[in-house]
């Protein structure tokens, strides 16, 4: 869980323009006509008057003292607008509702048991509140709203007035002053101040109805309990007031506290408090919080990290190479820093709060934010970049080749081409000779030089992978063709160092697999309790699953041979998940997950999800292949029934994810699927994925499903020994799915699911967000179907839309009796949603515009094809203008040809490529264990 609010992606991107507090008030003027009094003159002309935007001659309204008028006329009509309920209805909803936190008594409200599962103490003991419940819900509808809108005021003061005591309800109010009242820097410390009684009230609320998080408390409140995070959202956000007010040294108190009770830090506090630290000149506090958290490759930590060594090197505490050693950290976390640092006149957008980490956008905003502490230290800018140069512009033509090898990410500034020696261009690249370093290498049609593979001639050809998004790809040059290389001294010093602990620093490594009766004897031989490290008999900490055994390491240093292995596969004892996937890359060609989930359930404390991924290659025998390259899987019936038993309280998300075809296989190693039984009597079991795993019948599939799951995905199962649902099974599943209320995610590839299942279903499943009920694969467009009922109609999709409003992924590929008009339908009916694929649909070009434009926060569009025909240039123009019509925002796929290319404006490609980016993140974050909604923290 990234450093991302609910209801702002980041505090210190992020102020909108928007209404203040005015209750009816005027501006009043002197005899003169100019307005005086009790009106503030505002001198910068920054401000601009809220209703015309004109700068200059502005007057403060005189009550709120947040926004600002040209004059009397403006401010009647940004009355009218929407500012009186600022002014008028939020003062008078904050007086009721702190009189009812005062006289509160739990016997007003409405309780519910609720286990003590993901529960904060004081909900475990009395139960929920129902009225709590109802305004979270207000206030999830809230954050969906337009920022700094009246709607979503309104939709926050219907929560305060539903439940006075809703600490989100309270920390989104103070948000709402503190960044969406206005966007002018010169009202900050104002709107700050304004917040932070809001902040006061959120926090007084929350201590009052958990008794035991007093000022004083110790004990930790994790991010990953839901109910935590609006308590710890307001204690950040009341941090970030307090300083903005001028009060360095309370929000300094203020965030220590929020890393007691959150110490692994899910909200990024660290990096504001060694910023924080720097500019009181504590560079013992930077220090010990550096010391303790490292910077993980964050650009913001990574270079206070470097004014901190050399505020040390100035002071004798830290010699010169430390302070290069720590800019060699900082280059890696983002190289475009350097030279924005002292610039003036940077400027970000505020309407595009995302920004790709170790970008230029990265870079820009870490500049922004942090001008006031550089501002103080030119002479150890003039110091950063005299080593831009050190040691001249272009390093040997050895040295340049062994950077590219190593897969540090840095620039390059030459004249290249192709690899067949056209299109020539002059300009910088992100490249590198490291496979596991390129963009795009884990995909099927990725294509690697052989000449990669001999060692470089002097003078001849330099390859390397430009790793820039938009233009990635194979490109070539001439050594005399670079023009330079910055900071590569400081590249060259260390890379060697760092790829010590470096796991991609790996040359191709050969090694045989005994027999399984030699590898239990020698895993039999010594004392598993002991898990001493393979290389110096310290405690191990790693699992390494090697072909002919299975060993422990105390370190990756001390486990570097193994490291070697193509995609290895091994488990950290220390971790929360039990990682095993097996991929067609991975040169370990024996997996013993037996192994894995003995050392698994006996020695990882921590456990509580479990990700395995098994390649066809590892089930599916090929009589042809050699017997010393073959793949071998060792998984026993007792073994997975053993460790889901011992797990059973314990985990919260499994994941077990075949490849195509290894059900029959899968079913014998787990005793016809009975070892997996365990799974539905879990009280904690939040996740199950079962890819392609098959049943004998549908009796045991149930058996497997605990009612509590949030997200189950039973993509691609089989069914009995013809693999096909029957009408009879699809209905059993269904009335057990109906019990599972709290569904988030449901995803039924190629099962048998028709509308009248859907119309049964979804009324029960009122949290459900994202659905996948894709049917069965076919060919040049033709459907196949298990039985003649078995595919979804416009029927299905409205139940869908009358059910599922708040919908936000929707999966209907290769249901070919869908229908435009069941898409323009529910696409009207569901505004939330962002990703809807209909792959077998034809839409005609009038209507794609209407589609694309109906909801409002769509992101991706997949469909069929234009018409029932060949596409055309006609076609493709209609496209492209609707997607221009988004303003680049909608990415339109088709099933066949994948993203559909488009002529856009530098403004919109940004769009599109930040709506694309989203998706592939929110794709990533479906096999988090934690993570329920996959669009969480995005959106």
């Amino acid at each position: 869980i990234t450093y991302v609010s609910y209801y702002h992606h980041n505090t210190a991107n992020f102020r909108r323009q928007t209404g203040a507090s005015c209750s009816g008030s005027t501006i009043k003027r002197s005899s003169n006509g100019s307005e005086a009094g009790a009106v503030d003159r505002m001198a910068s002309i920054s401000c601009k008057c809220k209703w015309c935007g004109k700068e200059g001659g502005l007057s403060v309204c005189q009550q709120c003292k947040l926004v600002d008028y040209c004059g009397r006329e403006c401010q009647a009509e940004d009355w009218r607008a929407g500012h009186k309920i600022l002014c008028s209805r939020v003062p008078k909803a904050v007086k009721k509702a702190k009189g009812k936190i005062e006289s509160f008594a739990l016997s007003s409200y409405t309780t519910n048991n609720v286990g003590t599962f993901m529960v904060t103490a004081a909900e475990a003991r009395r139960g929920e509140i129902i009225e709590e419940h109802e305004a979270q819900d207000l206030c999830w509808n809230a954050m969906e709203m337009e920022k700094g809108s009246t709607e979503k005021l309104l939709e926050i003061i219907r929560a305060l007035d539903h439940f006075p005591l809703s600490t989100e309800a309270w920390g989104m109010l103070g948000h709402f002053y503190q960044y969406e009242v206005t966007s002018h820097d010169a009202k900050k410390k104002k709107c700050s101040v304004a917040a932070l009684p809001m902040y006061d009230n959120a926090i007084i609320c929350a201590r009052k109805l958990n008794p035991t998080w007093t000022e004083d408390r110790s004990e930790e409140l994790p991010w990953g309990e839901l109910g935590n995070r609006p308590y710890l959202r307001s204690l950040h956000e009341r941090s970030l007031a307090l300083k903005n007010s001028g009060k360095r040294n309370e929000a300094i108190a203020q965030a220590k506290k929020i890393m007691r009770l959150n110490p692994n830090d899910n909200q990024g506090i660290r990096q504001l408090l060694c910023t924080w630290f720097l500019e009181a000149r504590d560079t013992e506090g930077c220090t010990n919080l550096l010391r303790k958290y490292g910077t993980n490759g964050e650009t913001s930590l990574a270079y206070t990290d470097v004014l901190l060594q050399y505020l040390r090197w100035k002071k004798d505490d830290a010699v010169e190479n430390e302070v290069k050693q720590a800019l060699y950290v900082a280059l890696k976390a983002n190289a475009f820093v350097p030279d924005l640092l002292g610039v003036e006149g940077i400027e970000k957008d505020d309407e595009d709060p995302d920004y790709s980490h170790g970008g230029l956008e990265d870079a820009m905003n870490y500049v922004i934010g942090s001008q006031k502490l550089w501002g103080k230290y030119d002479e150890y800018i003039n110091w950063i970049k005299s080593q831009k140069y050190d040691g001249g512009k272009v390093p040997s033509e050895v040295d340049l080749v062994d950077l590219l090898k190593s897969g540090i990410k840095f620039q390059m500034t030459c004249i290249h081409t192709d690899l067949d020696g056209n299109d020539t261009k002059e300009s910088t690249l992100s490249g590198t000779q490291k496979r596991s370093r390129c963009i795009g290498c884990a995909l099927e049609d990725f294509h690697w030089p052989r000449r990669l593979n001999r060692p470089h001639e002097s003078s001849s050809d330099i390859l390397l992978h430009n790793n820039d998004f938009d233009e990635a790809g194979w490109r070539k040059t001439k050594y005399t063709h670079v023009e330079e290389v910055p900071y590569w001294r400081i590249f060259l010093r260390f890379y060697e160092e760092d790829a010590e602990n470096n796991d991609d620093s790996r040359e191709e490594l050969l090694s045989s697999v005994q027999s399984e009766h030699n590898r239990q004897d020698r895993y039999e031989a010594r004392a598993v309790s002991s898990l001493k490290c393979k290389e110096c008999n310290s405690p191990g900490r790693f699992c390494a699953l090697d072909n002919d055994c299975t060993e422990f390491y105390c370190s990756k240093s001390c486990m570097k041979n193994f490291l070697q292995e193509s995609e290895p596969t091994y488990f950290d004892l220390q971790s929360t998940t039990l990682k095993v996937h097996a991929s067609s890359d991975c040169s370990i060609h024996t997996v013993r997950l037996d192994d894995a989930f003995r050392i698994a359930g006996e020695h990882m404390p921590n456990l509580n999800s479990v990700d395995i991924f098994i390649n066809q290659d590892y089930v599916l025998k090929d009589d042809y292949s050699v017997e010393e390259n073959s793949r071998n899987l060792f998984l026993s019936p007792n073994a997975l029934k053993q460790f889901l038993e011992k797990t059973r309280t314990k985990l919260i998300s499994f994941t077990f994810r075949l490849d195509d075809c290894c059900w029959e296989e899968l079913k014998r190693m787990t005793d016809r699927c009975r070892s997996l039984l365990s799974l539905g009597t879990m009280p904690n079991l939040k996740k199950l994925d079962l890819t392609n795993f098959g049943f004998d019948d549908v009796s045991t599939l149930i058996l497997c499903i605990s009612t509590g799951l949030q997200v189950l995905n039973l993509d691609y199962v089989k069914m009995g020994a013809m693999l096909e649902w029957s009408t009879s099974e699809m209905d059993a599943l269904v009335n057990k799915l109906s019990q599972l209320t709290v569904l988030v995610s449901l995803s039924l590839a190629d099962s048998a699911i028709a509308d009248r299942h859907l119309t049964v279903l979804l009324p029960n499943l009122h949290s459900i967000r994202c659905l996948g009920v894709s049917g069965r694969f076919g060919t040049n467009g033709m459907c196949e179907a298990t039985t003649s009922d078995s595919q979804l109609t416009d029927l299905g999709l409205k139940a869908i839309a009358d059910n599922c409003p708040k919908i936000l992924s929707l999966d209907v590929n290769y249901q070919c009796k869908i229908t435009i008009t069941g898409i323009r339908a529910l696409l009207r009916k569901c505004p939330a949603i962002v990703e809807f694929e209909a792959g077998e649909v034809s839409i005609g070009p009038q209507h794609l515009a209407e589609i694309l434009r109906t909801p409002k926060k769509l992101l991706l569009f997949l469909f069929g094809s234009i018409g029932f025909r060949a596409p055309n240039p006609h076609d493709q123009l209609a496209i492209q203008n609707a997607v221009q019509a988004t303003k680049g925002r909608v990415v339109v796929c088709t099933v066949s040809g994948g993203r559909v290319p488009v002529n856009l404006s530098p403004e919109h490609k940004r769009n599109q490529d930040e709506s694309m980016a989203k998706v592939e993140r929110a794709d990533e974050q479906q096999y988090d264990p934690m993570i329920c909604n996959k669009w969480d923290g995005i959106l």
